[in-house]
């Protein structure tokens, strides 16, 4: 049992640099994403700071997102595939909504 757990552990090791690159694609894409599609309506980017809500800017700034409790990728992927009111009708496919949310979530805690 030891000897399977040990050799788990350095497959696992030989899979993080290719996760940590995965990752990192994965994390680009959502910026991209944010700032082309979202940010007539939010800022998205963590280190701004915004001065007022201003003419279209409505939403939410995307780190105080990440920074509430509730905010998961699951509550992510969920609400962007929910319509809302006061939200266009953007969509998104799949792979663009796990960017934004793997995005979304880098800025928590920044």
């Amino acid at each position: 049992m030891k000897r399977l757990v040990v050799t788990a552990l350095f497959l696992l090791a030989g899979l993080a640099p290719a996760w940590a690159v995965e990752q990192a694609g994965l994390l680009d894409e959502g910026r991209r994403i944010a700032r082309e599609t979202c940010s007539q309506c939010h800022l998205v980017e963590g280190d701004e700071k915004r001065v007022s809500a201003g003419p279209g800017m409505q939403g939410p700034a995307f780190a105080a997102v990440a920074a509430m409790p509730s905010t998961t990728s699951v509550a992510i992927k969920v609400f962007l595939k929910t319509p809302h009111a006061n939200m266009p009708d953007i969509i998104l496919s799949e792979a663009e909504i796990d960017a934004l949310a793997i995005y979304i979530l880098s800025l928590r805690n920044r």
